[in-house]
C-alpha cells in the first residue's frame, strides 16, 4: 500500500500517486508540453523588447542645466489635458523612457516636476501626447530651436 499513514486512501490520491510515481521515471507528454510552452512564451517576451544599448543611463550635469534652462525651470510635461504643469523642474526625465531604447541625449530630456515623473514612470508616450508637447515647445522654446520631443538610442 503506498499510503501507509492512510487507512483506505481515496481513487484520485491513488491515481495522483500513479501519476507521480511515472513522472519520476519517464516525463508525461504534458509536463514535457507545458516546459515547451512557457519556454515559447518567454522568448516571445524578449524579442519584442529593444536592446538597452546606449550606454549612459543618466543625464550629465550640462544637460541638466541647459533642459531646465530651455524649459525655464518648469515641468514641462501635461498636468491636465492640453495644459502644462506648473511645478518647478527638478527631475531630467527620458521622454522615450531609457528602459524601452530611448537614448540619454537632449532630443529626449525633458524637464519635469517629481509628481508628473513618477507618474509616468516608464510608460511610452503616445503620438497625440508628443504632438501637444511639440506644441508647447513651440511658445517657450527659443526661435529657431528643435522642438522635437524623443529620441530612440542610434544602434550603430
Amino acid at each position: 500500500m503506498p499510503f501507509p499513514m492512510l487507512a483506505s486512501p481515496s481513487p484520485a490520491l491513488e491515481g495522483f500517486a500513479h501519476l507521480l510515481q511515472g513522472a519520476v521515471t519517464q516525463p508525461a507528454p504534458m509536463l514535457i508540453a507545458a516546459v515547451l510552452l512557457i519556454g515559447m512564451l518567454i522568448a516571445k517576451s524578449k524579442a519584442g523588447r529593444p536592446a538597452r544599448t546606449d550606454p549612459s543611463r543618466l543625464f550629465s550635469a550640462t544637460q541638466r542645466r541647459e533642459g531646465f534652462a530651455r524649459a525655464s525651470d518648469r515641468c514641462e510635461l501635461e498636468r491636465w489635458p492640453f495644459s502644462r504643469c506648473k511645478r518647478p523642474a527638478h527631475h531630467g526625465d527620458h521622454y522615450i523612457p531609457w528602459s524601452k531604447g530611448g537614448s540619454t541625449s537632449m532630443a529626449n530630456f525633458v524637464a519635469a516636476c517629481a509628481r508628473c515623473n513618477t507618474s509616468k514612470g516608464a510608460k511610452m508616450p503616445g503620438a497625440w501626447s508628443r504632438m501637444r508637447l511639440e506644441a508647447r515647445r513651440r511658445k517657450y522654446f527659443a526661435p529657431g530651436s528643435v522642438v522635437r520631443a524623443g529620441e530612440r538610442f542610434a544602434q550603430r
